[in-house]
């Protein structure tokens, strides 16, 4: 996975249920939460997460295929502290990781940079 290989340990729950218990049990630095989950949806995961004194201060990053604002909205009232649209360059989800644990963005060197991009 791109996180474990930019050094994070990552665990991967099977759904909503699986997520909460993994919170709970762990206290993890952060969650990153698809919102279409399968037995639970990630809006009631994040208000779970939010409303539990062992959990509401886990940082929350919400990954969607939704677009509407209203849906934006609605993550970021259930508890989520960032929300992030799909598809999402790998970079992206990093920046906001960074940005939540208070991480420095690492030094890139110019040579580093492609002058052609994509």
């Amino acid at each position: 996975m791109y996180l474990s290989g930019k050094g994070f340990r990552v665990h991967a729950s099977a759904g909503g249920i699986d997520a909460l218990a993994f919170a709970k049990s762990s206290t993890p630095d952060l969650v990153v939460l698809d919102l279409a989950l399968p037995d639970v949806d990630g809006w009631e995961v994040a208000r779970r997460l939010k409303s539990d004194a062992h959990t509401r201060d886990i940082p929350i990053i919400a990954f969607s295929g939704r677009t509407l604002q209203h849906e934006q909205v609605s993550a970021l009232r259930a508890g989520c502290d960032v929300y992030l649209t799909k598809p999402c360059t790998p970079d992206k989800l990093l920046g906001a990781i960074r940005k939540l644990l208070g991480l420095p963005e690492p030094h890139v060197e110019p040579a580093d940079i492609d002058p052609e991009p994509y």
